[in-house]
């Protein structure tokens, strides 16, 4: 017996999105991109903490990791994502009730950076590496029975392009927008919901470029070590504090280096010639937006953040689906 089920995942370098429909009701879920490689693993997992059986190896996923298996590598075609959209397949096939049903096909849409997706060859590398000749995967996820897969179809779809999930936002207008991730900053220009070839394309300046500034400069100034969980606390925070002690010029400190690090951003896009002569919107979307949003609305007080927030990929994902009539 064989079911089938629609699944757009945006797996970033920070957490792994992904939406579908159960009986025409969305759902939404998410978990961190951290894996890491377990043997007899006895602590009680954490909410949002998964043990994964895949391929007679296991993997716990999610926030319980450290920062420091963050992955840096700038592709996407790796053991860890693939790890992470089987992971995401799993909880979904959970979710709609068909872990029992046999195997469940799939039909894929995929997060690619501007740069895979602009090389065909690449990009269908990628789709390949994900879809895996179609075989018939089995997992378990905590232990519970085990769930059976095959990937149809994978569509790979450019990041940086959330405007599908709310077209009105961006129908009728020259608009520019920065998806900010963990690792990376992808730019688009759109014109009546069109893409612009020259106007897509990527920097570096995510959220990890901005712990690391974080990490350095308040290291300089307090003399004291921050570690890379450290300072992704500290982000969250906006504050630092030692031994209970909180240092009251901290918060201007980081408020100054969010700003300097949304001004170069701005700047690396007038770099690759974004203008912003005659653009009716910049719209930031991404999770990186979200962490970078007072200094966002205070320096572009007419930007737009894009109300699905981290979800906007994925949601413009699941739209280009249903127009294809994949999902």
């Amino acid at each position: 017996m064989t079911t089938q089920l629609s699944l757009a995942i945006d797996s970033g370098k920070s957490s792994t999105k992904f939406a579908f429909y159960v009986n025409g009701e969305l759902q939404k879920m998410s978990f961190r991109t951290l894996v890491q490689e377990v043997e007899h693993f006895g602590m009680e997992l954490q909410p949002n903490n998964y043990l994964l059986e895949l391929g007679g190896q296991t993997f716990l996923v999610g926030d319980m990791i450290s920062e420091e298996k963050f992955d840096y590598d700038l592709t996407k075609q790796n053991p860890i994502h693939r790890t992470c959209i089987l992971l995401a397949c799993g909880l979904a096939i959970e979710r709609a009730g068909l872990a029992s049903q046999g195997v469940v096909n799939l039909r894929l849409s995929v997060n690619a950076p501007v740069s895979i997706y602009k090389n065909n060859k690449l990009k269908t590398s990628f789709e390949q590496f994900i879809q895996n000749d179609q075989r018939v995967v089995s997992l378990k996820i905590n232990n519970r029975p085990a769930i059976l897969l095959r990937i149809e179809t994978v569509l790979a779809l450019p990041e940086g392009m959330p405007m599908f999930a709310n077209p009105s936002l961006y129908r009728d207008k020259r608009c520019v927008i920065f998806d900010i991730g963990s690792l990376n900053v992808n730019f688009c220009q759109t014109d009546s919901l069109r893409p612009s070839l020259t106007g897509m394309f990527l920097s570096n300046q995510g959220i990890a470029m901005l712990r690391a500034k974080v990490a350095e400069t308040l290291t300089s100034e307090y003399g004291v070590s921050i570690g890379v969980d450290d300072a992704e606390v500290i982000l969250k925070r906006g504050y630092l504090s030692v031994n209970g002690k909180r240092f009251e010029n901290s918060p201007m400190i980081i408020h100054r280096i969010l700003k300097t690090h949304l001004n170069e951003i701005i700047s690396f896009a007038k770099s690759r010639g974004i203008t912003f002569t005659n653009i009716d919107e910049m719209v930031f979307t991404g999770g990186g937006s979200v962490m970078l949003q007072q200094v966002i609305q205070q320096g572009y007080p007419n930007a737009i953040l894009d109300p699905n927030g981290s979800f906007g990929n994925v949601l413009s994902y699941l739209a280009i689906m249903k127009a294809k009539n994949l999902a």
